[in-house]
């Protein structure tokens, strides 16, 4: 790809791109799914251009072939973007880096605002509890993890009677024998294992009893997979291979996910590692995190999405499957060789043009409000 193209134009104007010739080499080419309301930019992938500034991929922008890079500053003048949109660019101005749970974390910001009603406000007000008290969570499991050291287990911290101070207090002092086995101090001790619990807790730990938000969704994948391939071998339309074809990458997503999460969980198995080689398991950690986040990144909304349409009419699932279809996230080549050619591509765009489906006049940048309301519907169940 061009320089020019990467930067969206040397006027700031809309740089198509054919969507077989685009197959980035890294996640960070490929850019992050965000969750707009307004049809045309709904989940359009975030990225840095060459000059460091937010540009945007557009997926079958004009409801043609193709993908189009168009640079922030240019999207309001060719389109009309609804205010939680407005108010979510902002939020994404304020970024220091680029990753898919940063852009979680300001969706949910601004989502939880109301802009999108109060059932969406719920959800991410929910999703934000959740996501604190699973850390929580998972802190208490490696601070049992490391009591086990020491010969204190999880019971020995709930006993019958024994009040929530007491047992913190009996915690905090047996991470104390910890950490003194070592020569650091019991606040060092604290820090690791909150500093850890932040960066394995979208996933979660093996050991855990409920699973991370993203263990959970790879399992919501896999489901996913499954019923998308028994649709698409029950459905009598040439959207099926549409079907089968969003199945295809979903597996081979699926595959690669789960792979990151075997490493994860086999670097979080001796807690010897958090008193004896801390950074070493912190930076396995992330980078394993990390992966797992990025691979799975787009796919909620599309999980949530067929979830939607599965008691709805054929012609429905059908028009969804091709929307859904254009959306699937590509995987980029530093990830994994995908033998591509084992794909009808040209087969594919063609029934994805025959099925395409005009959210919005471009041209004239007038707002499809139904449109509008099914996506802001999404958001009380998707967080």
């Amino acid at each position: 790809m061009s320089s020019d193209e990467q930067g969206g134009g040397a006027q700031g104007r809309p740089i198509g791109i054919k969507a077989d010739e685009f197959v980035p080499a890294t996640f960070a080419e490929r850019g992050i799914a965000v969750p707009f309301t307004t049809p045309l930019l709904s989940q359009a992938r975030l990225r840095l251009d060459s000059n460091e500034r937010f540009e945007f991929l557009l997926p079958n922008f004009t409801g043609g072939k193709g993908i189009y890079v168009v640079p922030t500053k240019s999207l309001s003048s060719i389109m009309t973007i609804t205010l939680h949109d407005r108010l979510l660019l902002e939020e994404l101005g304020t970024l220091e880096g680029q990753s898919p749970e940063q852009v979680r974390q300001a969706s949910l910001t601004v989502q939880a605002s109301g802009v999108c009603g109060p059932d969406a406000a719920n959800a991410a007000a929910k999703a934000i509890e959740q996501d604190q008290h699973y850390l929580v969570l998972t802190q208490f499991v490696l601070v049992t993890e490391l009591l086990k050291l020491v010969g204190i287990g999880a019971q020995d911290l709930m006993r019958p009677g024994m009040t929530a101070e007491q047992s913190q207090n009996l915690a905090r002092r047996a991470l104390g024998k910890v950490a003194a086995q070592v020569g650091i101090s019991a606040d060092e001790m604290t820090n690791r294992v909150e500093t850890l619990g932040i960066a394995v807790a979208p996933v979660g730990l093996p050991q855990s009893p409920q699973p991370g938000r993203l263990r959970a969704l790879n399992n919501r994948l896999a489901k996913f997979c499954q019923a998308v391939e028994r649709w698409s071998d029950l459905d009598p339309s040439d959207v099926a291979l549409l079907g089968r074809y969003v199945a295809q990458v979903g597996l081979h997503t699926l595959t690669l996910a789960k792979q990151r999460i075997t490493l994860l969980d086999k670097a979080c198995a001796d807690p010897k590692q958090i008193v004896h080689d801390e950074p070493r398991l912190r930076g396995a950690i992330v980078e394993q995190v990390s992966r797992v986040s990025w691979l799975l990144d787009g796919w909620d909304f599309l999980v949530t999405l067929w979830e939607s349409v599965a008691d709805k009419p054929q012609e429905t699932q059908q028009a969804t499957m091709t929307d859904i279809s254009r959306l699937v996230p590509v995987l980029p080549r530093e990830e994994v060789t995908w033998a591509s050619d084992a794909l009808d591509m040209d087969a594919i765009a063609k029934v994805q043009r025959r099925w395409v489906r005009v959210n919005e006049d471009w041209r004239t940048g007038s707002l499809d409000m139904d449109a509008v309301m099914r996506i802001e519907a999404l958001k009380s169940v998707a967080a």
